[in-house]
């Protein structure tokens, strides 16, 4: 793969610059437009799920400067690709982005092919959800709207003509290593970041987001995109996905165990199994394994479960939905399936209402969709349709392969809003601006690192990042795993090739041959899982907020340690420590380690969430735990509302809290209270709890219309930090 991967990226290399006709145009507080030509009629700005949030970004900080001159970037349109540079004469700064990148955190001195793919491949930048925007810790962030398959070279190259550099003390010596020699991130010269977009464009547009820290320069980007999503409350719990080929009475009876165990769990999700036909999908039920589907939905929902399907959108011909878009698909079959033609609005149309009518109002809550992304190249997997497919829109086969993922949320989207529904679901694939859609980016493809990396840079993008726990070597592994999904956006397992519960057997070839775990085992893994899930319902109302604080301002309830702290060089190579919420740090173990160095932020003192040890800011320490206690700590002067744990949300659902009080000058926070699963939020009918302590005096304020009560408060309690 590696002589394949050189010789595609070969084909993007040095470009001259020339320039073609641009307006510049300052569309908001902090956010600029530079358009050269006439952009293409298919780009992710094109496609946006929602407006702008101007007044919200007229709520950021004002006159913030980016450091270089705007009429500094250029763009060339030529007849086969389009070249866009920007300047980027900053030796000292650090780099992030382009999407979710399994392979690489500081993004400067590569080189990126920001593809669409389900495959790690090195550092390239290609992933489930490549997005062409970076920031900089000089304080400001750069999109490129196209989607078309970029070359990105991250500040490593110079033109001819551009003033050299001084080279620095550590180059001024002979230098004669290999790894030296090639060094590209110390070349000499003065620096631009250059996409290299091929086809044949008619235009592009190029936004700057200004800081004045790369906190601001995200949370703008976000905002442009339409700000975050807002999820169900349902959808904070825990996601239990069946394996493959569950009948239904086998669903229920692992329903009634997940009760019976009292563990928290709030969705079932079925797998390819529950349809007639699933590569490609028939989108019907399998009367042989679900003879009473509707009857299992609804003593599933009787149960307060939720149900999420799985599926892809390749239409196979027995499909109710095949002869409705045979004349809007591609050209080229999938698994013998359709293409549909998502840009085509009566395709897009068609696709959603069959999901309202026939899924959506019989009890369905949410789908995962699958097998929208790409293979590498020397995967021959059947579901990549070549790149000069035809589509009946006018739309390039490489930009609807970029932008397959994103439309089909937009789709499904689209039949929950029509009834005025949230949902929470599952994606394989999406691109920029994809901010407001409330879908999961999820894979099993990865390793612990890949996975924790990929994690943290989605804080960057506007794109969340779930792991799946599917499967682990070791029981220990296999906790850590969980332990990490609890603590990301969504919490999914996802035993889809497992017979038997993950409890009964975490081994994936011994779960195959039904060799289970002794009955204590079993009982004492279940507790463990409990445990677990408990943690992640005590924080659901503190996380909650956090998601409406992605909606109101951008800034993601998941995050990198950079976006809290854009001062601290401490933090500018961290990809395996992350924020979760304003209070809350978080450092996984990896793989079956139950212990590990933690760098803590100068910005404050930190307070170990399980143990009260307090941690001077600045230092760097070795913690332990037990395998599935992620290290958690809290940042001193903070108040954490801590719930008692339910073991499902209803709609009638009140958290009893406790509001620990770390530090003697924490910070007020606001709670949310509304219905949980409604738009109506949008129309103002929701409560801000602010909670309040101040040398020991309380204050909680109740402010907004929603007439019921989501929280009570039982308790504050003072964490001193020992």
């Amino acid at each position: 793969m590696f002589n394949v991967i050189a010789l595609i990226l070969a084909l993007a290399g040095a470009v001259e610059e020339s320039s073609a006709p641009r307006t510049v145009s300052e569309l908001g507080n902090g956010v600029w437009q530079i358009r050269f030509g006439t952009p293409e009629a298919f780009t992710p700005n094109v496609f946006r799920e929602c407006e702008p949030r101007w007044e919200a970004l007229d709520r950021l900080p004002k006159d913030a400067l980016i450091p270089f001159d705007l009429n500094g970037i250029t763009g060339d349109i030529r007849a086969s690709r389009t070249v866009v540079s920007i300047p980027c004469d900053e030796p000292d700064s650090h780099i992030y982005g382009f999407g979710l990148d399994p392979g690489a955190f500081d993004q400067k001195g590569l080189r990126k092919w920001l593809s669409v793919c389900a495959s790690v491949v090195g550092k390239t930048g290609a992933s489930h959800g490549p997005v062409p925007f970076y920031v900089s810790t000089r304080g400001y962030g750069i999109y490129v709207d196209t989607a078309r398959v970029p070359f990105v070279h991250v500040a490593r190259l110079a033109r001819k003509d551009a003033p050299a550099r001084e080279p620095s003390a550590d180059q001024a010596a002979l230098s004669t290593s290999e790894k030296e020699l090639y060094a590209a991130c110390k070349a000499q010269g003065t620096r631009q970041v250059v996409f290299d977009i091929p086809g044949n464009t008619s235009g592009i547009d190029v936004y700057v987001f200004a800081g004045p820290t790369v906190r601001e320069a995200v949370q703008r980007f976000n905002l442009f995109a339409g700000g975050g999503c807002m999820p169900p409350l349902w959808g904070l719990g825990l996601k239990y996905r069946t394996h493959s080929n569950a009948m239904e009475e086998e669903v229920l009876r692992l329903a009634k165990s997940f009760r019976e165990m009292k563990i928290p769990c709030d969705m079932f999700g079925l797998e390819p199994g529950w349809q007639t036909h699933a590569y490609s999908c028939s989108l019907a039920w399998s009367g042989e394994r679900f003879p009473h589907h509707q009857a299992m939905v609804d003593q599933l929902w009787g149960m307060n479960f939720r149900v999420n399907l799985w599926e892809h959108a390749y239409i196979h011909p027995t499909s109710p939905l095949f002869a409705p878009l045979k004349d809007h698909s591609g050209e080229y079959l999938v698994w013998e399936g359709l293409v549909v033609d998502f840009p085509d609005p009566a395709a897009s149309k068609l696709f959603a209402d069959y999901h309202e009518n026939e899924l959506i109002n019989k009890g369905i809550s949410a789908f995962k969709a699958d097998e929208c992304d790409r293979q590498f190249i020397d995967d021959t997997t059947p579901f990549n349709y070549p790149y000069f497919t035809k589509f009946p829109s006018g739309i390039d086969g490489d930009q609807m392969t970029q932008l397959y993922g994103y439309l089909y949320q937009r789709s499904i989207l689209s039949a929950f809003k029509k009834k005025g529904l949230r949902t929470w679901g599952d994606v394989r694939a999406t691109t920029a601006l994809a901010a407001p859609l409330p879908f999961n980016l999820y894979s099993d493809a990865y390793e612990f690192d890949q996975y924790l990396r990929q994690l943290v840079n989605a804080s960057f993008c506007g794109l969340l990042w779930s792991p799946e726990v599917r499967e682990a070597g070791t029981r220990e592994e296999t906790l850590n795993r969980i332990g990490m999904s609890s603590l990301a956006p969504q919490m999914c397992l996802n035993i889809w090739f497992m017979p038997h519960p993950i409890w009964e057997q975490y081994n994936r070839a011994k779960n195959e041959k039904h060799d289970l775990l002794p009955k204590e085992e079993q009982q004492a893994m279940a507790g463990r899982i409990r445990d677990i899930a408990n943690l992640r319902m005590s924080l659901l109302p503190y996380l909650y907020a956090c998601f409406f604080r992605y909606r109101e301002e951008g800034l993601p309830p998941v995050r990198a340690l950079v976006l809290e702290f854009p001062n601290d060089p401490g933090v500018y190579f961290i990809d395996d420590q992350y924020m979760y919420g304003d209070a809350l740090m978080a450092a996984p173990f990896l793989r079956a380690a139950h212990e590990r160095s933690v760098y803590f932020p100068a910005d404050c003192a930190w307070i170990d969430f399980r143990t009260n040890k307090k941690y001077p800011g600045g230092t760097k320490q070795t913690v332990q735990g037990d395998p599935g206690d992620v290290p958690l700590f809290v940042k001193e002067n903070s108040l954490l509302p801590v719930a008692t744990p339910v073991e499902r949300v209803a709609r009638d659902t009140i958290f009893d809290l406790t509001v620990c009080v770390y530090g003697d000058t924490p910070a007020p926070m606001a709670l949310i209270e509304d219905d949980g699963e409604t738009y109506n939020y949008e129309r103002g009918q929701f409560n801000r709890v602010i909670l309040a302590w101040e040398k020991g005096k309380i204050m909680v304020t109740r402010e907004g219309n929603f007439p019921e009560t989501r929280y009570r408060i039982n308790a504050w309690k003072k964490i001193q930090g020992e």
